[in-house]
């Protein structure tokens, strides 16, 4: 998590991303498609400097016309990736639980309805590259096990252009690293000189993926972490910081740091967060009652 506020901080301009900033794996799209407030916008610094909460369960009967259920939606085919690593978690139908167990953020922080209409915007390519140069070069995006790079042509591995290789240190499996299953939908594999970081290049996930390539990244994946972690189920968020432990009561969170300089309430569905602000950015976010993140 130190890594995480660290980033944070050195990137209050940046569009940070949502989901889960403890898991083992992160999604990575080309941009968002709706209005992506930098400042204050879903994602942004200040969301996660502030009460919201790290993950949702989603719900379709909350909005069943929602474009997110579409079959073609890249929300829909994170889910579906999502559900082929970890088939014991799989979301129930007519929900999403994705963000429970990935970070997602985007490779352009410029929002856009299409690909086409991204690169029109005055600057793209500039801006692009000083978002590889200080947000993906951060020491944070090296502490996860999966990286999905589900963007494309926004980050490229070829000639004299290594980009992949330089901001993951990483480099292509040349035995066995690609994988072809049919028009439009390949993916390929990169491993750091450990073996215990993987990253992933492929095309946006959206519109003519296929579940059949959804579900052999997945299987890819999983192997990659019964491998290399201890658990292909991670926790919530995991680990202990101090003498404060994921678990804990209020009560018992309230005897060791003290009360709490300001509260914030919010509720999801059945669900009721609570997130108490300490100096210095310290924070401890319950759910139900529960302590589920520590952010010290």
């Amino acid at each position: 998590m130190r890594s995480f506020q660290n980033l944070l901080t050195s990137n209050s301009d940046q569009y940070i991303g949502y989901g889960n900033p403890n898991a083992e794996i992160c999604f990575v799209g080309k941009e968002a498609t709706g209005m992506l407030q930098l400042q204050c916008g879903l994602g942004s610094t200040y969301y996660w400097m502030t009460s919201l909460p790290i993950f949702f369960d989603r719900n379709k009967t909350d909005n069943p016309n929602d474009p997110i259920w579409k079959e073609g939606h890249t929300w829909n085919k994170y889910q579906k990736l999502h559900d082929a690593i970890f088939p014991e978690q799989a979301a129930k139908p007519g929900t999403m639980n994705f963000e429970q167990r990935v970070f997602v953020t985007e490779m352009s922080a410029t929002p856009a309805v299409t690909t086409a209409e991204g690169k029109k915007n005055d600057g793209f390519e500039e801006m692009l590259a000083l978002r590889k140069r200080s947000f993906f070069a951060h020491p944070y995006f090296k502490e996860f096990k999966v990286i999905v790079l589900a963007c494309s042509d926004y980050i490229v591995n070829f000639g004299d252009r290594r980009e992949i290789d330089t901001l993951f240190d990483v480099t292509f499996d040349m035995s066995g690293g690609a994988h072809e299953i049919g028009p439009q939908n390949a993916f390929w594999v990169h491993h750091d000189a450990s073996g215990e970081r993987m990253v992933i290049h492929t095309r946006q996930l959206s519109g003519a993926v296929s579940d059949k390539m959804l579900e052999e990244m997945g299987s890819v994946i999983r192997q990659h972490l019964e491998k290399n972690t201890n658990s292909v189920q991670p926790p919530l968020v995991s680990g202990t910081q101090g003498e404060v432990s994921v678990g804990m009561t209020m009560d018992e969170c309230r005897k060791i740091w003290g009360e709490p300089k300001d509260v914030n309430k919010t509720t999801m569905g059945n669900d009721k967060f609570e997130h108490w602000h300490y100096p210095q950015y310290k924070r401890l976010s319950f759910k139900n009652g529960r302590l589920f993140m520590i952010n010290e």
